[in-house]
């Protein structure tokens, strides 16, 4: 386990605004999906060398603040701020998509034991204590695909929800306005 770094002072044009992906908790819990594929921020090789990089495809989690324990797989390489823990060099076999889903699933386990003062935090010796049975790789890759068809599923499912309320609200604009007469 280790944890991420932040460049200090914030914001500074020295270490921030270059092309390095800037990977934070903002960034990590903006939507519900399993990859991180893009940041909005960079930063610039100075700012790399005051921060920790990592490979795409490692698995990180947020360790501070109200959205602790989001777990995510890098789909790019770049810098975490102090906010991101990244499990490197797993000892074991484990598939990325199986421990996200297993830290997915641990959200709210992992809120209880936080030992923040103030905001809450989880630091990387209580990560790394962390006990997770592995099943054998074939077992985790039979896992992973059941998992992965039914959060498929879902998210068509929503697209297909967004997609019908839009049609809804679009038409109550039109037939409230009258731009769309109704024959009685």
């Amino acid at each position: 386990m280790v944890r991420g770094g932040s460049p200090r002072p914030a914001g500074d044009p020295k270490y921030f605004g270059g092309n390095i992906p800037w990977i934070t908790v903002g960034e990590l819990t903006k939507d519900d999906r399993i990859y991180l594929d893009s940041v909005s921020t960079g930063l610039t090789e100075s700012g790399r060398e005051h921060s920790r990089f990592l490979e795409k495809g490692t698995v990180v989690l947020a360790n501070s603040g109200a959205t602790l324990g989001v777990p995510k797989i890098l789909n790019l390489s770049g810098c975490i701020n102090d906010g991101v823990a990244a499990f490197l060099s797993l000892s074991i076999e484990v598939i990325p998509e199986f421990l996200y889903y297993i830290l997915y699933s641990w959200v709210g386990l992992l809120r209880d034991i936080n030992q923040g003062l103030g905001q809450p935090n989880l630091n990387t010796e209580i990560i790394g204590n962390l006990r997770i049975v592995l099943p054998p790789i074939d077992e985790q890759k039979q896992i992973v695909s059941i998992i992965s068809n039914v959060y498929s599923k879902i998210q068509k499912e929503e697209e297909y929800k967004t997609l019908l309320r839009n049609l809804k609200k679009g038409l109550m604009q039109k037939l409230l306005t009258g731009q769309i007469r109704v024959k009685v």
